[in-house]
Parts: structure tokens; C-alpha cells; sequence
């Protein structure tokens, strides 16, 4: 194909899209500055590998597929692991001077350069997925690369000065400058760079640094557990720290109040921010860093995990023209990544979209979005109200955590807005008695609900290493339920493998229940009944509880008995 060739006229030719889904495809797209390609697959009109070996055949690039097999360890390492992250390439094949690199950008000139300098030889670059490159540099490399080796020279390098005192483990014999001198050498720098790398490579969602009275621990939480990674020598406590710190444009010098900081790493075509909070404890600041992968705002509701009947449902309730939706579930359950998987679909020209939120986790184009600053008094409540007088159709707030913001958003809800929110309740069931609790009038409450999802997230088996399970009796018992193994047949259990870290586990989906309104239920409501009743109501007229949903996805094979036992509740 001519070099020249358009990209949505390759997806033609490859009968990916036809003539007709493609032009009412550009007729949605507001923003022309956003990649086609791209655009396709925030809607879930085609898949990233479709786009993605598509744009190898536009510019006459072949396509590499990557998968466990394929990459020789000692070929993918004729390049250095940080190269290798940089550039998110590697080496997959070798012929006398030519070296098969697969590139996540294969036309980066400047790169294919670095890569002919570091091996001697000449690259033939190919184009892959970027998650896959990523998963192959881990699976070669390791996550922590040569983490040791900069442990070690970070030690070599430090100030030693630079000591925590023997009685009073909390105070750092140095001052600002000190710090900030330490903190921008090459070593810490490398340090915490690394560190950073190995989360993404591992797809950590939290990194904690944990100062204790010897080391430092270093922990990441991957689909949802925590398991140690590393130990920091207890001399690079102080430079590791304020290395973060500076990063995250905080001040180095306070040590005895929390903070908060942010950090953007922009890796085409993948940006991440790092919220970055610190607690002073005894033996050091306590360091907890979310990382948040910018493309998650593009999620779809087919995405979610939902069950075809909830997310057709759930689909029609985000369609009305006011009213109120929640999300509840502990903290970390996915709440805000469903309602933003409602605002993609929901986001058209038409209407006009506004958020206040706490803080502004993923930048959505065409939407209106703000970050809640109780320094200069915008709250949500203060946010909603302004909110309301901007013309909104579709308001969309963080969290419903106090009674002033409770009454404002019914209050919208009920005057011609539809409000989507989350609300920490154990079940969409409670989601009504906590508002009333919050003082709004049941009556209200009654009116103003449309739905409420509940949702939890369970580890799936590592596609790898899965192999049909049969459930022991002593957990089917711990269920609570009148089910048996033969009830679960297609169950699976991850072996373990260097895939999923031994895990047997490798990511996660959600597990969901959809409270729907309908006269007894708000009948239920305006009587202050309990959610026991509200739930059992809702079971009545179909309702799948989370449990049952779970249960569905051990049968599909999805997850374990013991996740939906970790997860949900009867």
C-alpha cells in the first residue's frame, strides 16, 4: 500500500470499518485534533490491534506480534532495559547485522539512531502494541532491571552526613539545601526513575514507600494487593524522599504535615499522573503514590465487565434526561472509571457536560471539568451551585460526602439535570438510607434516584497458566449459599507462571449489582425502610446481587471462588 495512503482508507481496505460506519464515525468526532485511530478505539469501534497494525500498513511497516514465546531473552537484552523503557522497544529477532526491534513508535528516527549506537548493528524496525512491549520488556528484563546496581551507586554517592539521628528517628540531620542537592543527584535520580518504571512495567496502581527503623520498605499494589519489591538502605531514606518531593513540586523542608503533589509523565501515546501524599510518621514520611494511566478515561462501558442485561440497563438510566445515579463500593472499587465510562458514552455536542471533582483524576475532551480547592472555598456543594447556573445537562460529582452537597445534587437532580456521582455505602441498597441519613427528605430521595450501581473488583486467572479447578467443599461452605462444584463447572485456577508473577492472577474486573427504582422500592424509601428490605425488594424483582454476578464469572472461568469470598458479601 502507497505510503500516502489515509489512515481510515487502510481500515477500509482491511474491511475493518466500512465506508458507511466510518463517515458516521467522523461525524461524532468534535475534537479533529484527536488521532482517528484513536478516536475508533475510545469508542470501541475497532480493537487497538486493528489500529495499530493498520498504521504499520499505512507506512509500509510490518506488524509484530508479541507473546511469550515468540522473543529470545538473550536477543530482547542486546539493548539496555532502560533504552528499552524509554523508547518502549525491543529486540525480537537477529540476522547477521540486522536486529528486528518492535517499536511502540517505529518512525522515531532519534530512537532507531540510539538503538544502532547501543548494539552496532543495523535496526529493522517493526510496529507493536505498546502493552505488549511493555509485558515482553518485563518478562526479559525484570521489573527492577539493574535496580541494585543503582541502589548500590546511590549509596557510593550519598551525602554521609546525611544520617537519621538514634533518638529521635523522625529528624534528618541536614538542611534544604542539603536535601535538594542530594535529591537531584544522578544515582537518586536513577533510583526513583527506576522505581517509577517497575510500577508502570508491573501496572501497579499505588507505590508506597514505607520508612521503618532500618530500611525502608518499598511496596507496590498490584490488582489490588500489596507485595514487596524492594528495601531501601536506610542512608538514601532522606534523599529518596525529598527526590519525590521535589518531584511532585512539594516542600522539601516540612516534614511534621502531610502534603500532597502531582507528577505527569508524558510517554506517547501514554500519559500517567502520580498523586503523590505524604504522612509524617515516627520513623520518616510515609509516602503513598496513586498512578493513574490517562487512558483509562477512554473506557467503554463493554469494557467494565458488566453482564450484557446490567450494561444494556444501566446504558438506558445514563440516557434520561435528569435525574440521579450513584456508584458505591469501598474505595478502589472502579467507582469514578464507570462514570466515566457513562460520560464517553453519554458525550456529544449536544450536551453539556460539568464536573466537580476531588481531584480531576482523567482529562475528558468536551467536558467541563474542575478540581474541588477548599483554600479558595470551592467545595462541592459551592461547586454544584455554581454548576447549576452554567446550563448543564449533565453534572458530575466526585463524591456525595456531606448533607450540603447531598441536598444540592438531589436538588438538580429534580429540576431537569441528570447528576452522576459516588457514595460510600456498602451497597446500592444502602445507597438511599445514607442520603436520608445525610438529611434529605426520603420523599426526595425517592424521586430523585434513577439507580445505583454497587461494585467491587476481583482478580481474573492469568490467561497463561489457567487450569480447570474443581472447588473444595470447605469454600463452597464459607459462600454461605446452597451451591455445589457441579453448579460451578468451568471454574479455573491460575497455576502460576512468570507471567502473573507466580500469582496465578493477571488483572482485574468488576463485579456488579444495579438497583433499579420502581414503585415498591421507592415505596420502601418514603417508609425509611432498612437496605436489608430496600435489598431484598430489589432481589424480588431481579435483581443480581454482586455475589451472584461474581459467581457467574467463576463459572465463565473469569475468577476464583476465593476472590468473590475477598470481594463480596451475603
Amino acid at each position: 500500500m502507497a505510503a500516502d495512503a489515509t489512515l481510515t482508507s487502510v481500515f477500509v481496505d482491511e474491511g475493518i470499518l466500512t465506508t458507511e460506519e466510518l463517515d458516521r464515525a467522523l461525524s461524532l468526532r468534535t475534537d479533529v485534533a484527536e488521532d482517528i485511530g484513536e478516536f475508533l478505539v475510545r469508542k470501541g469501534m475497532i480493537e487497538e490491534r486493528d489500529r495499530v497494525r493498520c498504521v504499520g500498513i499505512r507506512h509500509g511497516i510490518q506488524f509484530a506480534e508479541l507473546n511469550e514465546g515468540s522473543i529470545d531473552h538473550e536477543t530482547a537484552r542486546l539493548i539496555p532495559h532502560a533504552l528499552a523503557l524509554r523508547h518502549k522497544a525491543i529486540p525480537v529477532g537477529k540476522s547477521g547485522d540486522l536486529l528486528k526491534v518492535a517499536m511502540a513508535n517505529p518512525l522515531d528516527v532519534s530512537a532507531i539512531d540510539e538503538i544502532a549506537r547501543a548494539t552496532g548493528l543495523e535496526p529493522l524496525p517493526m510496529i507493536a502494541i505498546e502493552e505488549e512491549i511493555l509485558e515482553a520488556i518485563f518478562n526479559c528484563f525484570g521489573a527492577a532491571g539493574d535496580i541494585s546496581d543503582i541502589i548500590v551507586e546511590a549509596i557510593k554517592d550519598a551525602d554521609a552526613e546525611v544520617k537519621i539521628r538514634e533518638d529521635e528517628p523522625e529528624e534528618i540531620e541536614s538542611n534544604v539545601a542539603d536535601l535538594k542537592d542530594l535529591a537531584g543527584g544522578a544515582p537518586v535520580v536513577r533510583l526513583v526513575n527506576a522505581l517509577i518504571a517497575r510500577s508502570i512495567a508491573e501496572r501497579a496502581s499505588d507505590i508506597h514507600i514505607e520508612p521503618e527503623a532500618g530500611r525502608v520498605r518499598v511496596r507496590l499494589r498490584v490488582d489490588g494487593v500489596l507485595h514487596e519489591v524492594m528495601s531501601v538502605p536506610k542512608d538514601l531514606q532522606a534523599p529518596v524522599i525529598s527526590r519525590i518531593k521535589v518531584m511532585g513540586g512539594m516542600d522539601v523542608a516540612e516534614r511534621r504535615t502531610p502534603q500532597d503533589g502531582r507528577i505527569t509523565l508524558i510517554a506517547r501515546p501514554q500519559e500517567y499522573d502520580f498523586r503523590i501524599s505524604t504522612y509524617p510518621a515516627i520513623h520518616g514520611e510515609n509516602i503513598v503514590i496513586r498512578v493513574l494511566e490517562k487512558s483509562a478515561a477512554k473506557v467503554t462501558l463493554d469494557r467494565l465487565g458488566l453482564q450484557p442485561e446490567v450494561a444494556q440497563a444501566f446504558a438506558d438510566m445514563t440516557e434520561s434526561p435528569y435525574g440521579m445515579i450513584l456508584t458505591c463500593g469501598p474505595t478502589g472499587a472502579g467507582k469514578t472509571t464507570s462514570l466515566y465510562a457513562a460520560l464517553n458514552m453519554i458525550n456529544t455536542v449536544e450536551r453539556n457536560i460539568i464536573t466537580i471533582e476531588d481531584p480531576v483524576e482523567y482529562q475528558l475532551a468536551g467536558v467541563i471539568q474542575a478540581n474541588v480547592n477548599r483554600k479558595a472555598g470551592l467545595t462541592f456543594a459551592s461547586g454544584l451551585r455554581t454548576i447549576v447556573r452554567q446550563d448543564p445537562d449533565v453534572i458530575l460529582v466526585g463524591e456525595i460526602r456531606d448533607s450540603e452537597t447531598a441536598e444540592v445534587a438531589v436538588e438538580a437532580a429534580l429540576t431537569g439535570h441528570l447528576v452522576l456521582s459516588t457514595l460510600h455505602a456498602n451497597d446500592s441498597s444502602g445507597a438511599p438510607s445514607r442520603l436520608i441519613d445525610m438529611g434529605v427528605q426520603p420523599f426526595l430521595v425517592a424521586s430523585s434516584i434513577i439507580g445505583g450501581l454497587s461494585q467491587g473488583l476481583v482478580r481474573t486467572v492469568c490467561p497463561k497458566c489457567a487450569s480447570p479447578f474443581i472447588p473444595e467443599n470447605h469454600i463452597l461452605g464459607k459462600l454461605g449459599l446452597d451451591i455445589t462444584a457441579a453448579d460451578l463447572e468451568g471454574a479455573m485456577k491460575g497455576v502460576g507462571c512468570e507471567q502473573c508473577g507466580r500469582t496465578g492472577y493477571k488483572g482485574r474486573t468488576g463485579v456488579y449489582e444495579l438497583l433499579k427504582m420502581n414503585d415498591a422500592v421507592r415505596a420502601a424509601i418514603i417508609s425509611r425502610s432498612s437496605a436489608a428490605t430496600i435489598r431484598q425488594i430489589a432481589v424480588e424483582h431481579g435483581m443480581c446481587t454482586l455475589r451472584e454476578d461474581a459467581l457467574l464469572k467463576v463459572k465463565s472461568g473469569l475468577t476464583t471462588l476465593e476472590e468473590v469470598i475477598r470481594v463480596t458479601t451475603e
